[in-house]
Protein backbone atom coordinates (compact mmCIF):
# COMPACT_ATOMS: atom_id res chain seq x y z
CA UNK A 1 0.00 0.00 0.00
CA UNK A 2 2.90 2.61 1.12
CA UNK A 3 4.49 1.85 -2.62
CA UNK A 4 1.05 2.23 -4.12
CA UNK A 5 0.83 5.70 -2.64
CA UNK A 6 4.67 6.92 -3.14
CA UNK A 7 4.53 6.29 -7.13
CA UNK A 8 1.03 8.20 -6.75
CA UNK A 9 2.14 10.74 -5.40
CA UNK A 10 5.32 10.84 -8.12
CA UNK A 11 2.79 10.64 -10.86
CA UNK A 12 0.70 13.45 -9.19
CA UNK A 13 3.93 15.70 -8.86
CA UNK A 14 5.51 15.10 -12.72
CA UNK A 15 1.56 15.92 -13.94
CA UNK A 16 1.83 19.40 -11.73
CA UNK A 17 5.33 19.92 -13.19
CA UNK A 18 4.25 19.12 -16.87
CA UNK A 19 1.45 21.55 -16.49
CA UNK A 20 3.65 23.73 -15.50
CA UNK A 21 5.97 23.90 -17.63
CA UNK A 22 3.25 23.53 -21.04
CA UNK A 23 0.61 26.38 -19.35
CA UNK A 24 3.52 28.97 -18.20
CA UNK A 25 6.74 28.15 -19.60
CA UNK A 26 9.58 26.96 -17.74
CA UNK A 27 13.42 27.89 -19.21
CA UNK A 28 12.46 28.94 -22.55
CA UNK A 29 9.96 25.44 -22.95
CA UNK A 30 6.34 25.59 -23.03
CA UNK A 31 3.05 26.96 -25.00
CA UNK A 32 3.76 30.32 -26.22
CA UNK A 33 7.23 31.25 -24.98
CA UNK A 34 10.44 31.80 -27.36
CA UNK A 35 7.80 33.43 -30.61
CA UNK A 36 6.41 35.88 -28.45
CA UNK A 37 2.86 37.40 -28.67
CA UNK A 38 1.79 40.11 -31.34
CA UNK A 39 0.49 42.59 -28.38
CA UNK A 40 4.00 42.08 -26.63
CA UNK A 41 5.72 45.56 -25.58
CA UNK A 42 9.19 45.62 -24.58
CA UNK A 43 9.25 48.27 -21.11
CA UNK A 44 10.83 50.93 -22.93
CA UNK A 45 8.37 51.26 -25.28
CA UNK A 46 5.47 51.11 -21.99
CA UNK A 47 6.83 53.90 -20.72
CA UNK A 48 7.54 56.24 -23.53
CA UNK A 49 3.65 55.92 -23.96
CA UNK A 50 2.94 56.41 -20.73
CA UNK A 51 5.24 59.71 -20.51
CA UNK A 52 2.94 60.64 -24.13
CA UNK A 53 -0.26 60.25 -22.33
CA UNK A 54 0.78 61.89 -19.28
CA UNK A 55 1.60 65.22 -20.96
CA UNK A 56 -1.38 65.21 -22.67
CA UNK A 57 -3.47 64.95 -19.79
CA UNK A 58 -1.32 67.76 -18.08
CA UNK A 59 -1.66 70.25 -20.96
CA UNK A 60 -5.74 69.33 -21.11
CA UNK A 61 -6.10 69.90 -17.38
CA UNK A 62 -4.10 73.01 -17.67
CA UNK A 63 -6.85 74.38 -20.56
CA UNK A 64 -9.69 73.65 -17.74
CA UNK A 65 -9.91 75.02 -14.22
CA UNK A 66 -11.72 73.22 -11.90
CA UNK A 67 -13.42 73.79 -8.45
CA UNK A 68 -14.55 71.62 -5.79
CA UNK A 69 -17.23 73.11 -3.77
CA UNK A 70 -18.76 70.96 -0.82
CA UNK A 71 -22.69 71.54 0.65
CA UNK A 72 -22.93 70.29 4.30
CA UNK A 73 -26.02 71.11 6.26
CA UNK A 74 -26.19 75.63 5.13
CA UNK A 75 -22.31 75.68 5.08
CA UNK A 76 -20.46 76.02 2.07
CA UNK A 77 -16.84 74.37 2.15
CA UNK A 78 -13.94 75.49 -0.77
CA UNK A 79 -10.37 74.63 -0.46
CA UNK A 80 -10.99 73.25 3.10
CA UNK A 81 -11.82 76.48 4.17
CA UNK A 82 -15.85 77.32 5.57
CA UNK A 83 -17.51 80.27 3.69
CA UNK A 84 -20.58 81.91 3.28
CA UNK A 85 -21.96 82.51 0.16
CA UNK A 86 -20.58 86.43 -0.64
CA UNK A 87 -17.42 85.15 0.20
CA UNK A 88 -17.83 81.66 -2.05
CA UNK A 89 -19.03 84.15 -4.76
CA UNK A 90 -16.07 86.55 -4.85
CA UNK A 91 -13.43 83.29 -4.72
CA UNK A 92 -15.67 81.67 -7.42
CA UNK A 93 -15.69 84.76 -9.23
CA UNK A 94 -11.69 84.40 -9.74
CA UNK A 95 -12.47 81.26 -11.83
CA UNK A 96 -12.79 81.35 -15.74
CA UNK A 97 -16.14 81.20 -16.62
CA UNK A 98 -15.56 77.92 -18.36
CA UNK A 99 -14.26 76.38 -15.11
CA UNK A 100 -15.62 73.07 -14.35
CA UNK A 101 -17.17 73.56 -10.80
CA UNK A 102 -18.24 70.20 -9.07
CA UNK A 103 -20.87 71.01 -6.32
CA UNK A 104 -21.34 67.54 -3.48
CA UNK A 105 -23.77 67.55 -1.03
CA UNK A 106 -24.17 65.36 1.59
CA UNK A 107 -27.34 64.21 3.85
CA UNK A 108 -26.94 67.21 5.56
CA UNK A 109 -27.19 69.38 3.17
CA UNK A 110 -30.18 72.27 2.91
CA UNK A 111 -31.96 71.99 -0.26
CA UNK A 112 -32.12 75.99 -0.66
CA UNK A 113 -28.88 76.03 0.53
CA UNK A 114 -27.85 74.25 -2.95
CA UNK A 115 -30.64 75.93 -4.59
CA UNK A 116 -29.25 79.23 -3.83
CA UNK A 117 -25.39 78.61 -4.66
CA UNK A 118 -26.84 76.96 -8.32
CA UNK A 119 -28.94 80.22 -8.80
CA UNK A 120 -25.64 82.16 -7.94
CA UNK A 121 -23.41 80.31 -10.54
CA UNK A 122 -26.36 80.58 -13.23
CA UNK A 123 -26.23 84.76 -12.07
CA UNK A 124 -22.30 84.88 -12.00
CA UNK A 125 -22.68 83.36 -16.03
CA UNK A 126 -21.05 79.79 -14.50
CA UNK A 127 -23.12 77.01 -16.57
CA UNK A 128 -20.25 74.15 -16.17
CA UNK A 129 -21.57 72.75 -12.93
CA UNK A 130 -22.46 69.58 -12.12
CA UNK A 131 -24.00 68.72 -8.61
CA UNK A 132 -23.39 64.82 -6.88
CA UNK A 133 -24.58 63.82 -3.77
CA UNK A 134 -22.46 61.67 -1.21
Amino acid sequence: MKKFLGILLVLIIAALIAALIYFKGFGGFGKDSGEGKKDDVSVSQTTESTEASTEATTTDEEKTETAEITVSGHDYLFNNEKMTLEALTAEIAKLDKEAQITITSDDTAAKNTVDELTDKLDELGYKNYKKLDK
